[in-house]
């Protein structure tokens, strides 16, 4: 009889330390959803301490439980996960960016055209320039009349040869950027291409005072706008020369001077940029 008194007593007692050491184990985490809720409802913070305070053994038991970081093998990409959806909401997706041609190769408006020549004759330092360049240049190869006797009339005829140059420069960039381009849907600008050596940048550059850009199609055409306006722009700087230059041979040796000038403010565009 006493041995069965002492081993029920035995099982007791472990049973009793099993229920303790379970007790010990799931009361924090039990307090501590109770200690949220009563949060929620206006507790203290002083209330709700003690209940949270895990244990020794809760502590070392939740730190084993807590689920490692599976390592990421290098050189592979992280999975983005998808958004959750929300009840009565679709999941909210990011939207592409969307897809434009380039502001360089877009056709251009009748207007835009014209800004182009405005820009181009008046509202920039480089016709100024080429016009005083174009002045002293054609006042040093002006061998018609010997009147370069001072300073001051080589200042004053190189004055004359200047203001016909940037009207025959804001002639032609009428006819060229804005009338003849806008007629034949012809993109007057000079885009720059994508080619690394120093030779097929220049041959890229010269080739494009004859190709340029169409406005329907986005392709490669034959430059008439430029051709055709230069021509025109030389026939016209007819009424403003003297007497004795009004010839054909002189339209057409403008007209080519106009061409090489092109070709080496292409060139100038291709390596330092613009367009």
């Amino acid at each position: 009889m006493t041995e069965i008194v002492r081993r029920s007593t035995s099982r007791i007692s472990f049973a009793l330390m099993l229920l303790a050491l379970s007790l010990a184990l799931t009361a924090p985490r039990a307090a501590a959803a109770d200690g949220v809720e009563d949060k929620t409802k206006g507790m203290t913070k002083s209330a709700a301490a003690p209940a949270a305070a895990p244990g020794i053994a809760y502590a070392a038991f939740s730190q084993a439980m807590q689920p490692q970081p599976s390592a990421r093998p290098v050189g592979t990409l992280a999975r983005v996960a998808a958004p959750k959806a929300v009840a009565g909401k679709t999941p909210a997706t990011m939207p592409l960016p969307p897809r434009q041609p380039a502001v360089s190769t877009a056709p251009l408006t009748p207007g835009e055209k014209f800004h182009i020549f405005v820009k181009k004759s008046f509202l920039s330092y480089s016709p100024w320039a080429l016009s005083v360049l174009g002045g002293v240049v054609g006042e040093i190869t002006d061998k018609d009349h010997g009147r370069h006797m001072s300073a001051g009339d080589f200042i004053a005829d190189s004055g004359t040869h200047m203001a016909r140059s940037m009207a025959f420069r804001a002639t032609a960039n009428f006819l060229e950027k804005f009338a003849f381009a806008t007629i034949l849907r012809q993109d007057p600008r000079y885009h720059r291409s994508d080619k690394k050596s120093v030779g097929g940048k220049i041959g890229y550059a010269v080739s494009r005072v004859f190709i340029t850009q169409g406005d329907r199609c986005g392709c490669d055409q034959f430059n008439a706008s430029f051709l055709m306006g230069g021509l025109t722009a030389s026939a016209i700087a007819q009424t403003w020369r003297r007497p004795e230059d009004q010839t054909t041979a002189k339209i057409f040796t403008g007209w080519a001077s106009h061409i090489g000038i092109r070709a080496f403010t292409n060139i100038l565009s291709e390596f330092i940029g613009g367009q």
